[in-house]
């Protein structure tokens, strides 16, 4: 077995011999029923059945398709036009927050809303994530503010994009989070009593305070329209009836009210102002006073409890929107105990029960985390389970940079895929990417056209560095124009009624309204620069096999012809992930250097920079459009996922990739960093192999790791799989931040997963 390899450090010594061992070795209410089997088949698919007669059914259509009461108002296409001619009639004449707030109130006076016995929350007709009414005029918005303040901005956006050296063409809209536990407190009607107890009479103020009262008529609508169905006296609708009931007079009184309250805040966020809300937060936590109180007074059951959540991760489920709606388990209070609570164990159940791709769910590791969570969390991972894993000292310990209290670093949140800010007080935008690997091509290109090729390794490198860090200022400059200006073109109204210090200082929530406004710059091809920069010491200087412009040549012809060299560069030379020191400490001097460079530098919201350490599905992306690289990889191949080894280079398994991994230090990825790795499942099974998994954990967790991305798979069952793939609809792999059934991703993915299998099988 080559999955884990001998090292020098004891514990991983016991994790070796652990996974050689391991490898011998209700009904839910009186009206409605649901089936044995809840795992959702692949959304390709599927066709939507003429006739709805049970929760399963409902369930899985509901927002892949339009679910509401055409009589209950507009539907989304209508919506569309209705919402561009307030725009027109109102741009320019007025401030744009109060125009933007009078948009929000046109599409949540008048979206189709929708009720169903089957289910106990409300379906809209804004239900299609990537054609919401107001993307249309957003978009048309954006190009006019562009126009206005930065006339050049977009050609400068084609340019980078063009060179291959990074990517700004994105406005980051998608990340937003409210302090969850300050506005349960508060309910609808908090929030719009604490608004307007402002009397600052500016258009801010205006926007917002129009914007909490749209809220509230929204919510009473609901009512009005739930109470008018003719399945009004059904179990389900009726738990639905009294909790709208409770939430248009005050804040949220038990845990589905909390469950309701949320569920409208995310409509209204993501859907209708078109801010996604990249986390519900801990809600294991946050959660447990209201389900304690309500077992306590006879209100609830686990049983309705159960019920009522699984319906409620159905309503994600169903969305089908691979990155998005996280939420997060545990975690340590300010006062070092665990946050875990018998609440915890049973979200998780239903998790392990519903087995959906997604919501995802984060599970926060830390010294005090329970063993039992421990337990149950692996054993998810093992069967495919959408989970990732937190570790909150690395957490912590990444965000010394940015001058956050060591209080503050204690209770981060998690949102996204695996980044986290401080709670209630921080913002990160994310859509912005520097390609590592491309200065590597850049120089090469140079060299070969007349540039002076550097005489040593040590030269080149220092190009490299220069060129790595001024594709950064060139990123940073573009994108901080870019966000300049971001509360003209889209305000964030809804996340500012969430947000204490929004209020206070009268400035919108995502320009420079919170008290940490960061941006982000996500590495791409980490791996595959830092293989690249170690081919070109070795066959270059080291060797002497090859010149520059010997090596250009070859790349430029995508290795056509050089079939052999091709396979000692992909296969015989050095490579980050297997625990080399010359490999690792190469690697640890880039990030250092890119890190520092970029770290705490001013950008165009008030805020500071950082860095993360993932990329969504840039490496893809990327990889397209990037020519061959020196360490052996074609034209348009995938570039290196994340901050993990590339696809071939973990011949030493999960131990050299760890090795590599604890020399790059979390302080690198201020806001988060992800490590993936693959594992066979015959090491991790049994009771033995669960103990060697958590040991693995552990030891990520003891060096520096900030989230782990785990795949337990094995190549023959993917290869059975993408040869017979009507045998696997509920097959799950994890991609990025997120999990995917096997069947949805693209051949070319699956043949990476398979050889990373292939490998650590070795």
């Amino acid at each position: 077995m080559r999955g884990l390899r001998e090292t020098p450090k004891r514990i991983l010594c016991g994790i070796l011999v652990a996974l050689v061992v391991a490898r011998a070795c209700a009904a839910t209410g009186d009206d409605v029923q649901r089936s044995v089997s809840r795992m959702q088949p692949s959304v390709a698919r599927q066709v939507r059945p003429a006739t709805i007669a049970d929760v399963d059914t409902y369930l899985k259509w509901k927002w892949r398709s339009d679910m509401s009461d055409p009589a209950t108002g507009l539907s989304n296409a209508a919506l569309k036009v209705g919402v561009k001619k307030v725009y027109e009639a109102h741009e320019d004449r007025e401030p744009w927050a109060e125009t933007s707030a009078r948009m929000f109130a046109y599409l949540a006076d008048n979206m189709a809303v929708g009720f169903s016995k089957f289910d106990c929350f409300p379906a809209i007709a804004c239900w299609n994530r990537w054609d919401r009414p107001l993307s249309g005029v957003l978009s048309a918005r954006c190009a006019k503010v562009d126009a206005r303040y930065s006339p050049g901005l977009r050609a400068e956006i084609k340019a980078l994009h063009d060179s291959g050296r990074g990517r700004a063409d994105w406005k980051d809209f998608d990340h937003s989070a409210p302090d969850w536990e300050r506005i349960l407190k508060l309910g609808f009607t908090g929030l719009k009593a604490r608004v307007d107890a402002y009397t600052d009479d500016t258009p801010f103020y205006r926007a917002e305070k129009a914007t909490a009262e749209t809220i509230l008529r929204f919510v009473r609508r609901m009512l009005a329209t739930a109470e008018a169905h003719p399945d009004v006296g059904s179990r389900l609708m009726q738990k639905e009836i009294a909790s709208l009931r409770r939430l248009v007079a005050g804040p949220p009184q038990t845990c589905f009210d909390v469950m309701q309250f949320t569920m409208l805040y995310f409509i209204l966020s993501e859907h209708v102002n078109r801010f996604q809300v990249r986390t519900l937060g801990n809600i294991d936590a946050s959660w447990w006073p209201y389900y304690r109180a309500d077992l306590a007074a006879g209100r609830t059951t686990e049983a309705d409890f159960r019920e009522e959540f699984s319906h409620f991760i159905w309503q994600f489920g169903s969305i089908d929107n691979y990155w998005g709606h996280p939420m997060y388990l545990g975690g340590t209070d300010r006062d070092g105990a665990t946050l875990y609570n018998p609440l915890s164990d049973i979200i998780l159940d239903v998790i392990d029960q519903e087995a959906l791709p997604t919501p995802k769910f984060q599970v926060k590791l830390a010294a005090n985390t329970p063993d039992r969570i421990w337990t149950k969390t692996l054993d998810m991972l093992r069967r495919h389970r959408s989970l990732v894993l937190m570790s909150e000292r690395g957490m912590a310990d990444s965000m010394k940079p940015l001058g956050l209290s060591a209080e503050e670093r204690r209770d981060l949140l998690v949102w996204g895929c695996y980044e986290y800010i401080p709670r209630g007080t921080g913002n990160c935008t994310s859509g912005f990417r520097l390609n590592m690997l491309q200065p590597v091509l850049d120089i090469l290109a140079d060299v070969a056209k007349g540039a002076s090729a550097p005489p040593t390794f040590d030269a080149f490198l220092a190009r490299y560095k220069r060129e790595l860090n001024a594709n950064a200022d060139r990123l940073m400059r573009i994108v901080n124009e870019s966000e300049s200006h971001l509360a003209e073109i889209h305000p964030a109204l809804v996340l500012s009624l969430a947000i204490d210090s929004a209020l206070a200082c009268g400035v919108d929530a995502f320009s420079t309204g919170m008290t940490y406004n960061f941006s982000a710059v996500g590495e791409v091809g980490f791996a595959s620069a830092v293989d690249s920069l170690l081919a070109v010491k070795a066959l270059v200087y080291d060797r002497r096999e090859l010149s520059l412009v010997e090596l250009e040549r070859v790349l430029a012809v995508d290795w056509k012809g050089h079939e052999a060299l091709r396979l000692r560069a992909t296969r015989t030379l050095p490579k980050w992930g297997r625990g080399e020191a010359t490999a690792d400490a190469l690697a640890a001097d880039v990030m250092e250097t890119m890190a520092r460079h970029i770290i705490g530098k001013p950008n165009g919201r008030g805020g500071k920079w950082t860095v993360y350490g993932l990329h969504s599905r840039a490496f893809i992306e990327f990889g397209c459009d990037t020519p061959a690289s020196p360490d052996g990889r074609r034209k348009g191949d995938h570039l290196s996922k994340n901050v993990a080894p590339s696809v071939g280079a973990e011949t030493e398994g999960v131990t050299g990739t760890l090795r590599s991994y604890a020399k790059i230090r979390p302080e690198n990825f201020p806001c988060g960093s992800v490590l993936d790795i693959m594992i066979s499942p015959a090491t991790v099974s049994g009771k033995k192999g669960l103990a060697a998994f958590r040991a693995l954990v552990q030891y990520w967790m003891d060096n520096g790791g900030t989230a782990l991305n785990v795949n337990i798979v094995s190549a023959e069952e993917l290869r059975d799989a993408q040869a017979h793939p009507e045998k696997y609809e509920n097959l799950q792999v994890r991609v990025a931040g997120w999990n995917v059934r096997w069947n949805d991703i693209p051949k070319r993915e699956q043949d990476d997963f398979i050889r990373r299998a292939e490998e650590i099988a070795r």
